[in-house]
């Protein structure tokens, strides 16, 4: 097995994130950091080690922290890839023969095509087993909804994660209606064309307007675009919603107004013997992000140069699914379902189809 890096940004704020690693870090407020860290950049650090065999003495991985916010990284693109450099250089020096990347770091470079030519290490940007992951959480939830056909909006449908997902989908042979949602009104339309060129009996619609999410059964969010945060106003009764977005694109808040929706964590898998240090990934041991996952997968296999770069393939998604497959015994399948951070238990009540039951009141406050 080859040793891996993960390389992710902070999610939510400098106070609550860095409390992770000491909770006096967390005394101290945002504003405070902002200030003192304004012009002052910080370099990419070791966040957290990984283990992933009992008892190992060493580390055989690396979480890797480019320490800015999301929104940071979206207005400092530029910025960032010289920053991504440096997290290359740590993840080589301790090691590391390949590096995913976590959240927004995958657009910001393009799906890691500005870093792929690097003497360091490989790239993958953990987007293929994202989407067959979401693919198999999908396919449960129609499967085990009580009308049929259903209406299901992809929104996002056209970034990385989305485009494969659709790839996916239009390989079933089902009635159900595929609902499109991008700002990119071509690339939209070309997408619904290649679904259609996959399977002429492919119902497959386009929307730039949020607000046609409405009519959807299903909801799945593929996009952390800050104009596709979902609010009650796009939802209809008895939606679910699975938000495959990090940082995600729902919030708490949403099933306090609607108590009648459901809103599943997307993206989360099961590594069994998965172990953090320090910060760790924000999530219960034994969990993992699907990119932290394919990252793993391709170290595990000892798999030779990049991966997943720019947008996954079907034929990455399919080698991908078989990688899992090999190496079910350490889990690699997709984990129980979680809503905010809490694992759920679903029934299924009258007249709306779907609704979540709070499940022994396990919790966790996710971060990465």
């Amino acid at each position: 097995m080859k040793k891996f890096a993960f390389v992710v940004h902070l999610r939510e704020n400098y106070s609550k994130d860095l409390s992770q690693l000491a909770a006096p870090l967390g005394w101290i407020p945002d504003n405070i950091y902002a200030l003192f860290l304004r012009n002052r950049p910080i370099k990419p650090f070791i966040w957290s080690d990984i283990t992933l065999t009992p008892g190992a003495r060493e580390p055989e991985g690396h979480v890797i922290m480019l320490p800015y916010s999301g929104e940071q990284i979206l207005r400092q693109q530029k910025h960032m890839v010289p920053m991504l450099e440096g997290a290359m250089k740590l993840a080589h020096s301790k090691g590391a023969q390949i590096m995913g990347l976590g959240g927004l770091i995958s657009p910001i470079s393009l799906g890691g095509k500005l870093i792929a030519d690097n003497p360091y290490l490989a790239i993958t940007n953990g987007n293929a087993f994202t989407a067959v992951v979401t693919y198999e959480r999908l396919s449960k939830l129609i499967n085990n909804h009580i009308f049929s056909p259903l209406t299901i909006a992809l929104v996002g449908a056209t970034g990385s994660v989305g485009t494969l997902l659709s790839m996916l989908l239009a390989g079933e042979d089902s009635q159900n209606e595929f609902l499109l949602v991008a700002r990119n009104e071509q690339r939209t339309r070309d997408l619904a064309a290649k679904m259609k060129a996959i399977n002429p009996k492919v119902r497959a619609s386009v929307s730039q307007n949020l607000l046609d999410v409405k009519r959807a059964d299903i909801v799945v969010l593929l996009t952390s675009a800050t104009e596709s945060e979902l609010t009650s106003a796009h939802l209809k009764r008895g939606v679910i919603v699975l938000d495959d977005t990090q940082p995600r694109n729902t919030h708490p808040s949403l099933l306090k107004k609607r108590p009648d929706v459901v809103v599943i964590d997307g993206g989360l898998v099961t590594v069994n013997q998965l172990r953090c240090t320090k910060g760790g990934i924000g999530l219960p041991q034994g969990l993992s992000y699907a990119g932290l996952a394919e990252t793993i997968l391709l170290a595990k296999e000892g798999y030779e140069g990049n991966f997943c770069i720019g947008n996954p393939t079907l034929d990455q998604a399919h080698y991908i699914k078989a990688l899992a497959n090999k190496y079910r015994r350490f889990g690699f399948q997709v984990a129980p379902d979680y809503s905010f951070g809490k694992l759920v238990d679903y029934t299924v009540p009258e007249a709306i189809g779907i609704n979540g039951q709070f499940a022994e009141n396990k919790s966790w406050e996710g971060s990465y």
